[in-house]
């Protein structure tokens, strides 16, 4: 059967392609897949199929969320160790962020650990067409020390030999990435712990990431502090969680040798600012509130130095505000939009098959009301989200002219 085509329009495409934005231009999708993208007029003459012109629109990929829990910002996203909730009760709130995610047009989240390893279910589930949701990259457990930072979503680990088990357990159950905790955090549940306390050893650390390594997986360090950031730099991982307290020459090593970044500034001001509404421990919004301007003078070293940052919420932050919280820093607002999609892509795997509006790529495609170099603002209500092609959310993607236009995703007839 032949795959439908259609040319999608707007006064502005954002490919994410080396800062291109292309005018008056158009995205010429085939089933699943970008088929080619150009001027609309280019496009439209070789293409006499059908077509959705979308006014005063722009089209850019589908958003990258590279720190998502799928918890939200309530008490199944605090990771308290001491929680009594079932597994089936993450899962099901698991689904329901995942259809959050995909109305705010996130068609890629990447789970930094999930209880359990729920995460790895919750894919399986979107894979086999039970559930509609992002594509995920899954970590499994997160590896912390015994008693250390993200308890609740991981299992502890006591030296090399321990972490390696770990990591071959977390692989062996379908891990995409692991997930390391190499120092302590704003999320405390324990007297006396600090964000910047270094927790993983070195040994430990390594051992876990040349398990990683050795299995095509990449490793990630939830890492603040000099010492922690150090250990993790030290041990060969691939990216850095947070990094608040990350110092100018930790910044240009990262550069040099490749190592990503995903910064969550915005989920820490979120936490500082609306703890009480969180439910979270005091502790939380005052740890937060002693970290904010360290944590933004990280992140001016890493985009100083070059390193590749991609967009975080990890439950607590906002997708838009922390693009926000980036051009505040001083990055233009199409670099904050690339960092959302095509740098998250790069985080989430070494050759991408989404996160640009290009030829063979994925057709996840989203298109807002306005132009979003203008203000941001315009990314918070999505008019359509597509991924893979299908129409998976939007204000209008129950339109009359976009349902006759798209395929619309579904789940399994009963």
């Amino acid at each position: 059967m032949d795959l439908e085509t259609i040319v999608l329009s707007a006064p502005r495409v954002i490919t994410a392609e080396d800062g291109v934005v292309i005018e008056d231009g158009a995205v010429l999708v085939r089933g699943d897949e970008i088929v080619q993208v150009g001027r609309r007029a280019e496009l439209e003459g070789r293409h006499d199929g059908p077509g959705l012109a979308l006014d005063d629109h722009t089209l850019l990929p589908g958003l990258v969320d590279c720190h998502e829990h799928l918890t939200g910002s309530d008490k199944y996203g605090s990771a308290d160790p001491f929680d009594r909730e079932t597994d089936a009760m993450y899962a099901l709130v698991a689904a329901y962020h995942c259809g959050r995610l995909l109305s705010k047009g996130v068609t890629t989240a990447r789970v930094p650990a999930l209880r359990s390893r729920v995460d790895i279910s919750v894919r399986k589930a979107i894979q086999e067409g039970f559930l509609l949701g992002p594509r995920l990259f899954c970590a499994g457990h997160m590896i912390t020390m015994h008693g250390g930072h993200g308890a609740g979503y991981g299992v502890g680990v006591s030296g090399p030999t321990e972490a390696a088990r770990e990591a071959r357990l977390n692989i062996a159950a379908g891990a995409d990435f692991l997930k390391l905790a190499a120092s302590g955090g704003i999320g405390v549940f324990e007297p006396g712990d600090r964000p910047n306390e270094p927790q993983l050893t070195r040994e430990e650390l390594t051992a876990a990431i040349e398990v990683a390594h050795n299995a095509g997986r990449r490793a990630t360090a939830h890492a603040n502090g000099e010492e922690g950031i150090g250990n993790a730099l030290t041990a060969g991982i691939d990216c850095i969680e947070h990094g608040i307290f990350l110092t100018e020459s930790q910044a240009g090593d990262m550069a040099a040798r490749g190592v990503h970044l995903v910064p969550t500034i915005h989920c820490i001001r979120s936490i500082a600012d609306r703890w009480q509404e969180f439910g979270v421990p005091p502790i939380w919004g005052e740890l937060a509130r002693a970290s904010l301007e360290p944590h933004l003078q990280s992140f001016r070293h890493a985009v100083a130095s070059g390193v590749v940052f991609g967009l975080g919420t990890d439950g607590y932050g906002g997708h838009v505000d922390e693009l926000e919280v980036f051009v505040s820093a001083g990055v233009s607002p199409l670099d904050a939009i690339q960092a959302a999609t095509w740098n998250g892509a790069l985080i989430c795997m070494p050759e991408p098959t989404f996160g640009q509006l290009r030829s063979g790529l994925a057709a996840d495609i989203v298109a807002v009301r306005g132009d979003p170099l203008v203000s941001l603002e315009v990314l918070r209500e999505p008019t359509l989200v597509l991924q893979g092609g299908r129409i998976v959310g939007g204000s209008d993607a129950r339109s009359p002219d976009v349902v006759a236009a798209l395929p619309v995703g579904t789940l399994p007839a009963h």
